[in-house]
């Protein structure tokens, strides 16, 4: 019986690992200069970088300081859960990004699709981003919760 047990959930890891290797991975074209940007940071050498990208409905300070006085005006069970989430960011450490001549080909969401789309990335999520060259760099990316 556990052999049984055993094989199905070996079966069942091969088909999730499958499907997440199929799953497209998701590329975000970022502008340096969107409000929606809440922060970033590119190590002269490149290799080291990070974005973070506003949750939507905490990016005006008014909004952030609401949500703060809301939560500690309710230290209880129901808040529990921490902080609330200002930011989704993206890190990458110790790996030079892919320097690009175009985006011809490349498959991208901007900023604002990425937060239409509830905020959903996939592992690794890659960053893009315009040189002043004209040229672009892509990072693969990590979040970190």
């Amino acid at each position: 019986m556990s052999v049984k047990i055993t094989l199905l959930l070996l079966s069942f890891c091969c088909i999730s690992f499958a499907q997440k290797s199929n799953q497209q991975k998701i590329t975000i074209l970022l502008d340096i200069s969107d409000k929606a940007l809440k922060e970033y940071y590119i190590d002269k050498d490149t290799t080291t970088a990070f974005f973070n990208i506003y949750v939507t409905e905490y990016q005006t300070k008014k909004a952030r300081d609401e949500a703060m006085k809301e939560h500690y005006k309710n230290l209880t069970e129901e808040n529990s859960a921490g902080l609330p989430r200002f930011s989704i960011g993206f890190y990458v450490f110790d790996i030079k990004p892919e320097k690009l001549k175009s985006l011809d080909c490349i498959n991208y969401i901007t900023v604002k699709q990425f937060r239409e789309n509830n905020y959903r990335t996939t592992s690794p999520t890659y960053i893009i981003h315009k040189l002043n060259d004209g040229s672009y760099l892509k990072w693969k990316t990590y979040t970190m919760n």
